[in-house]
């Protein structure tokens, strides 16, 4: 498997931190194939860019556990994640309370389909809460 690395520079203004900006979050979305290069875990850098570490960083997915080789080689040895395993079940409410919260930005690896309004409805939360929101599928789903 091949790897991505990301390196945060510290004289590049945070997304959501410019001088007198109004923290707005975003959505994106990111369809990715069976043996991808990409993956979820190699996005936490660029959540942790998007605000210089105001807010904790949140991790949903189904199995994967949390390395902390990971969090160190992408230099993030103090940034505070935290990595939540999800079920199709209780996906949907768990990022909707987290978006409603407004602690965190997000990593949400989903399971199943998508519909429409769902998407909508996600990406109102995370402009409404200053929240990153990057929300990942496998193709064919």
């Amino acid at each position: 498997m091949r790897q991505l690395t990301f390196e945060m520079s510290a004289d590049v203004i945070p997304f959501s931190s410019a001088p007198g900006a109004v923290a707005k979050g975003s959505y994106t979305e990111v369809i990715v194939s069976e043996g991808s290069a990409l993956q979820p875990f190699q996005l936490l850098p660029v959540l942790a860019h998007c605000n210089a570490h105001q807010r904790w960083l949140l991790w949903l997915s189904p199995d994967q556990a949390m390395n902390k080789q990971w969090l160190i080689s992408a230099g993030l040895k103090d940034c505070p994640v935290i990595h939540m395993a999800t079920r199709y079940a209780t996906q949907r409410e768990l990022v909707i309370k987290a978006l409603n919260s407004a602690k965190s930005h997000i990593i949400l690896e989903w399971e199943g389909e998508l519909e429409v309004e769902e998407r909508k409805a996600l990406r109102q939360l995370a402009e409404q809460h200053g929240t990153h929101l990057f929300l990942i599928r496998r193709e064919g789903l």
